[in-house]
């Protein structure tokens, strides 16, 4: 069973559609370039959320 978190809103899910009919448009050669892109924004944002929760301030519990 997934989490809630993993699931996608109602606008993410429409933004996904859009971007599933954009890219029935695209040649071959423009979905791998928005796919290596897509790639580095996502790693990018998993090196932001590392970032940050490394250097939270947590205090511990009790």
């Amino acid at each position: 069973m997934e989490s809630k978190s993993s699931n996608l809103s109602l606008a993410q899910q429409f933004e996904m559609k859009r971007m599933q009919d954009a890219a029935t448009q695209m040649s071959r050669e423009q979905a791998l370039e928005l796919l290596m892109q897509a790639s580095r924004l996502l790693m990018i944002k998993t090196n932001v959320v590392r970032n940050l929760a490394n250097n939270a301030s947590v205090k511990p519990l009790g």
